[in-house]
């Protein structure tokens, strides 16, 4: 699916024609009708649950970028300053009024999704912007959403992606993570229109990372999205992101983590009551 590019005015006048800010209830859901849409930089005065249901969509926020498959989910706290890339995600996002919130927000936190906290995700989308602020099922429902995200929201760091400060270094960050299997410093400065060797000394002051680095990381965050279907080994897995040896594979994603891939595979396949699920 070819992507729409939003510019920040047709941004801005799509979401006040949704009403996101003006909206009564204190909480609702709002599926994203725009499929593969990228809305320039915006905030909203709500707290925002973003959830792919199929595909994957991207979040940048000032200082990183987060890949986002039905296995995760980010909260991204009220005025936060963020810019969304739908891709070929099927997207539903819940609004929270931060007053109604049981515990602070302080940075956007991404998170691996449990299957109750999905069901509650689809169920709610029976309540939109429009909904009446007085609907008791609602209120509730949303409350108690509220109450099973909180203890979520200290998980997440392992999905973090630096973003680069200057164009240059974040073109470099986008040539990359279109193709990870295929990121080469030398096709990144060529995209950036740097010469590798200032690329990679800008990329380390803006990022804190080796360009190196953030590829090995990009790899292991692709490779935990294949490793979800019931279908993929491990093996095919690390050379669809681009390792050239198990061994390498299976050390880097430990670094990332803290487990193996297989480990991990078991681990985000099984469900709250212990059976192994598909996915």
């Amino acid at each position: 699916m070819h992507s729409r590019v939003l510019t920040p005015t047709e941004t801005t006048q799509r979401l006040v024609q949704i009403g996101l800010d003006q909206a009564p209830a204190r909480a609702f859901a709002y599926e994203d009708e725009l499929r593969g849409a990228a809305y320039a930089w915006h905030t909203h005065e709500r707290h925002q649950l973003l959830y792919a249901l199929a595909g994957t969509a991207r979040l940048d926020v000032d200082d990183a970028s987060f890949l986002l498959p039905p296995q995760r989910a980010a909260l991204i706290p009220a005025g936060e300053r963020h810019a969304t890339a739908c891709r070929d995600a099927a997207i539903v996002s819940i609004y929270f009024d931060p007053a109604a919130f049981p515990c602070p927000v302080a940075s956007v936190r991404v998170f691996e999704v449990p299957a109750l906290l999905r069901e509650m995700v689809i169920y709610a989308r029976r309540w939109p912007v429009a909904r009446r602020p007085d609907d008791v099922a609602a209120n509730t429902f949303f409350a108690a959403m509220a109450d099973i995200l909180g203890p979520l929201l200290d998980r997440g760091a392992t999905y973090r992606l630096p973003r680069g400060s200057t164009l240059p270094v974040q073109r470099a960050i986008e040539c990359a993570l279109r193709d990870v299997s295929r990121a080469d410093l030398s096709r990144a400065a060529a995209f950036a229109g740097a010469t590798e060797r200032t690329l990679r000394r800008r990329f380390r002051e803006e990022t804190g990372v080796t360009w190196r680095a953030f590829v090995t990381r990009a790899r292991v965050l692709r490779a935990i999205d294949l490793l979800m279907s019931p279908s993929a080994s491990v093996t095919r897995v690390a050379l669809d992101v681009g390792f050239q040896s198990l061994g390498a594979f299976a050390a880097a994603f430990r670094a990332v983590t803290g487990q193996s891939p297989s480990e991990f595979r078991r681990t985000a396949r099984r469900s709250p009551d212990g059976e192994e699920r598909s996915v």
